[in-house]
Formats: structure tokens, C-alpha cells, sequence
């Protein structure tokens, strides 16, 4: 399963794009190239782990909380977040501004349209609802990511698509 984890907070925050497998009580992990296998055993708290990586042991605890998760490690507690990483993709897709002539909502990675919520002519704001695209076994909706009018609709329910394509070209706003 690949993940995308947020560690730490401030100047000490790191992300990492995870692989993780579980099998058989033990936890493999990779991230950048560097491979992890461990041996897993829940302890009786439920929400302490010891790990076996090496030869050396280890116990974690992890708390879930509002904002995130709490992990302590070697008497050391940080902050953590676990996320798909096509949340990581359009977080970064958000950021690109559309040009006031109009912009496109291009497919963040490939997937399938599940649903489209918009016709030509609609009027739409920031914001707004466009499509909703599964991806990774995850549906997510693609949103306006600023005001304009509704061009074209270039796909349609059950439509596979790349990463890349266009899906809805949106014209000025009028």
C-alpha cells in the first residue's frame, strides 16, 4: 500500500512517500530507496507496539487524536499524519493558479471518472464540485479552483483517464 506521511512539526517536518506491507506480523517498509522489515507484536495496551528491526527492539506507542496521530519512539513523541498519496497530488495541483482567461481541471494521476457534476454552461466558483475521479480505490472530488463558465466536458462517467488529461475546460466568468 503506498502512503504519504507527514512527520513532525515546524522546521522538523518532514514527508515521506511510503511503500508498506503487512504480512504475517511483520511490516515491511520502503521510502527513498531505503527498505525496513520488522517483526510486529501488539501489546496488551492496544496502543503500544513492540518492533523487532535488526536485532534491536522497539516499542511505539501511537495515539489518535483530532489533528493527526501521536507517536513515541524511544521516549520521544512526534506528530504524524498518514494520508493517500493523491492527496499529496492535488494539494499540488491546487497550487498551480488558473489564468484569468480561463483555466482546465487536468486528471491529478490516472483513475476513473465516477461521477461529473457540471454541463457546459454552468457558471462555477471556487470551489465548486466538478467531477468526483477514483483513484488507488479512493473517490475524490475535483473542485473549481477559481470563477468561470463551463466550456467543455470532456469525459463522462465510467471513462478511464491518464494523468494529465483534461477533463473540463472553464472559460472566463462572464
Amino acid at each position: 500500500m503506498k502512503l504519504w506521511a507527514i512527520l513532525g512539526e515546524g522546521e522538523r517536518r518532514r514527508e515521506l512517500d511510503l511503500e508498506v506491507q503487512v504480512e504475517g506480523g511483520r511490516l515491511f517498509l520502503e521510502s527513498g530507496g531505503e527498505k525496513i522489515a520488522a517483526d510486529v507484536v501488539a501489546l496488551p495496551d492496544g496502543e503500544s507496539y513492540s518492533l523487532l528491526v535488526d536485532g534491536r527492539s522497539y516499542e511505539v506507542a501511537i495515539e489518535e487524536g483530532a489533528d493527526g496521530l501521536r507517536v513515541t519512539l524511544g521516549g520521544k513523541t512526534f506528530a504524524a499524519q498518514v494520508r493517500s498519496p493523491l492527496e499529496k497530488v492535488l494539494r499540488e495541483v491546487r497550487h498551480v493558479a488558473p489564468a484569468e482567461a480561463g483555466w482546465k481541471l487536468l486528471a491529478p494521476m490516472p483513475g476513473l471518472v465516477v461521477a461529473v457534476k457540471v454541463v457546459p454552461g454552468d457558471p462555477v466558483t471556487a470551489g465548486t464540485p466538478i467531477l468526483i475521479m477514483e483513484a488507488m480505490k479512493m473517490q475524490n472530488e475535483l473542485s473549481a479552483e477559481a470563477a468561470g463558465v463551463v466550456e467543455k466536458v470532456h469525459v463522462g462517467p465510467k471513462q478511464s483517464v491518464e494523468a494529465g488529461q483534461t477533463l473540463v475546460t472553464v472559460g472566463p466568468a462572464k
